[in-house]
């Protein structure tokens, strides 16, 4: 029998390992990922991305520049990032500095102090992130089609907050954040690399005797969407227009969620072969940037179509979308489109799969809000069973005309 695709581990707090050896590289990549993140805001709108934020301003034994330099010096790396779902802080370091690593994220995820002052500037910080994202049209199209499509749902809210939300957010809700969803059992380590699975426990096992035990777990996140398809334009200053439509797909555990990849991946995935870039780009070159996405969240999901052109263009590209989405529902992919639709997806699935660091992410993501992850060739076992008959019925569901919302931003 194979060896298993990776190993777990549970300290006597509760906390899970996830770990998976990986040979001929001097490198490991490791990080904590946390059942938290912007669902889990409550009343405080982007509370859980300040933290991911403050964590790195000042521990209980360490300055924020000591908390910087610690693996710079040494030639690693560390971050964090924070999804409406999870939140990761991670390192990649050479497996020489593995203990110093581990140490400096439990340190950083469990023993931050959140000083007043740094929270000061931190909030200053996050601000300016915003006016980015708001002077940046194909992210703040994005959010705000989130916000139409997931409405009162937890989904709804922007991963940043308002300059509004910051700006009041105070010490004592860092604290009571962390106290809230930042416990062992709401915790997974994950380590990919060339380290062994007993020298990732022996070096893990004194640090987890430290974490304090915060209140643990937020378990699957169930909550009732109630969607209603809507259409918006809006007037902007930008040069170009852009445009987005869609609406909720798969949560992450349905079983149409392999379809609906493929699907996706076919429309108007990274290829330059996708449907929606012969199209539009490649056809007509109405425009630079077109693409369709999938996210799959705890109890729901979004499909979305993306595309940005000039203000003459942009109502013609949007209407050669809608053609590429009527195909794909009234006619069944052929033999030969299934066999290399399936091989293109499990042929970037398996590339994606060399990424060590994503592959750290990965495995930490599935493990802390499933229990388990899937092996490579699970995952393109499920790819390769897909049926045209299955892409069809997925299409009809969710690319139904009356399904979808609409949002338009146009050049004044």
């Amino acid at each position: 029998m194979a060896a298993p695709e990776y190993r777990l581990h549970t300290f006597s707090n509760g906390l899970r390992m996830v770990h998976k050896r990986v040979g001929g590289t001097r490198l490991v990549h490791l990080g904590y990922v946390i059942n938290a993140g912007s669902r889990h805001d409550g009343a405080h709108p982007g509370l859980a991305h300040c933290f991911e934020h403050m964590m790195f301003k000042g521990t209980e034994k360490r300055k924020a520049i000591h908390v910087l330099n610690r693996l710079e010096t040494v030639g690693g790396e560390l971050n964090a990032f924070t999804t409406k779902e999870i939140t990761s802080i991670y390192a990649s370091v050479m497996t020489a500095h593995f203990s110093r690593a581990a140490e400096l994220l439990t340190d950083v995820a469990f023993h931050s102090t959140f000083p007043e002052h740094e929270l000061k500037k931190e909030k200053q910080v996050i601000t300016e992130e915003i006016n980015l994202y708001l002077d940046t049209p194909e992210e703040n199209i994005y959010d705000e089609f989130q916000e139409m499509v997931f409405r009162d749902h937890p989904l709804a809210g922007n991963i940043l907050g308002t300059p509004e939300s910051v700006k009041a957010m105070q010490r004592e809700d860092m604290v009571t954040f962390r106290a809230s969803h930042y416990g062992s059992l709401n915790t997974v380590f994950a380590v990919v690399g060339n380290i062994s699975f007993e020298r990732a426990i022996r070096t893990l096992q004194p640090l987890m005797d430290a974490i304090p035990a915060y209140a643990n777990g937020n378990g699957r996140q169930q909550q009732t969407l109630h969607y209603k398809p809507e259409s918006r334009s809006t007037e902007t200053e930008f040069v170009q227009g852009y445009a987005i439509m869609g609406c909720p797909a798969y949560a992450s555990d349905d079983k149409q969620r392999w379809p609906m990849n493929l699907l996706n991946n076919l429309l108007g995935g990274p290829g330059l072969n996708s449907r929606l870039n012969l199209a539009i780009r490649e056809k007509y070159g109405f425009t630079y940037s077109v693409e369709s996405g999938y996210a799959a969240f705890a109890d729901t999901g979004m499909f979305h179509c993306y595309v940005s052109s000039d203000k003459a263009h942009l109502m013609r590209a949007v209407l050669l979308i809608e053609k590429e989405l009527t195909k794909l529902r009234d006619k069944p992919l052929g033999t030969l489109q299934l066999h290399n639709a399936r091989n293109q997806l499990c042929g970037q699935i398996v590339m994606a799969d060399e990424n060590r660091s994503g592959l750290m992410m990965h495995l930490g993501k599935h493990i802390v809000q499933r229990g388990s992850a899937e092996s490579l060739d699970q995952v393109l076992k499920h790819i390769q069973n897909i049926s045209a008959t299955q892409l069809t019925e997925v299409a009809r569901e969710v690319f139904d005309p009356a399904r979808l919302s609409y949002l338009l931003y146009l050049p004044a």
